[in-house]
C-alpha cells in the first residue's frame, strides 16, 4: 500500500461569488494590485483567496485556476475570435502546458529542452499574442480555440470534469 495521498477530488466545491469575481478579474490579465483596487479587498486576500480556488480545484498556479473554471463552466468562455496568424506545434504545446498549470521545469522536461528554452518559448508565446501574463494567456488560449475542454489532465494530476450540481 502506496503511503501516498490520494490526489484531491477535483472540482468538489464550488468558488464562492467573491473568488468568481477575483477569478474573472485575473483572465483579464489584471495583477493582484488592480484587482485589489477593483474590488476593494487587500492583495492579501486576493493571494488567499487564489490559493484556496487551486486547492478546491485540484490545480496550482493562477493559469491552471483560470484554465479549471473554464472547463468546469464557472466561467463563461471567451468569446471565440480567430486565431491571429498561424501557430507551430511548439507553441500550441507551450500553451497547453501553461493552461495545466506545468512549471517551467515540467514542460522543459516533456518537451526535451532546456529551461531556459522552455521560459523562451512562454515569453515569446506571450508577447506574440499580446498576453499580459500566463492567465490572459490562457483566456486568450480559449478565445481562439486553442484550448478547451479536452484539455482536462493538469500537471498536478487532477483530472477535471464538470460540475454536476450546476
Amino acid at each position: 500500500m502506496s503511503a501516498r495521498p490520494a490526489r484531491p477530488s477535483p472540482t468538489s466545491l464550488d468558488l464562492t461569488p467573491a473568488q468568481i469575481r477575483i477569478v474573472q478579474k485575473v483572465t483579464e490579465g489584471k495583477s493582484t494590485d488592480a484587482i485589489a483596487s477593483d474590488l476593494t479587498i487587500t492583495a492579501g486576500t486576493i493571494n488567499v483567496q487564489l490559493k484556496h480556488c487551486g486547492q478546491k480545484l485540484g490545480v496550482r498556479g493562477r493559469a491552471a485556476v483560470v484554465h479549471a473554471c473554464f472547463v468546469t463552466e464557472q466561467l463563461r468562455h471567451p468569446e471565440k475570435a480567430a486565431l491571429p496568424g498561424v501557430f507551430s506545434d511548439a507553441e500550441i504545446e507551450t500553451w497547453r502546458m501553461v493552461a495545466i498549470g506545468a512549471t517551467s521545469k515540467e514542460y522543459a522536461a516533456s518537451a526535451r529542452i532546456s529551461r531556459d528554452e522552455a521560459l523562451r518559448r512562454m515569453r515569446a508565446l506571450r508577447e506574440r499574442v499580446e498576453a499580459d501574463n500566463d492567465p490572459h494567456l490562457v483566456t486568450l488560449g480559449w478565445r481562439y480555440g486553442v484550448l478547451g475542454e479536452f484539455l482536462l489532465e493538469m500537471a498536478s494530476g487532477t483530472v477535471l470534469r464538470l460540475l454536476t450540481s450546476k
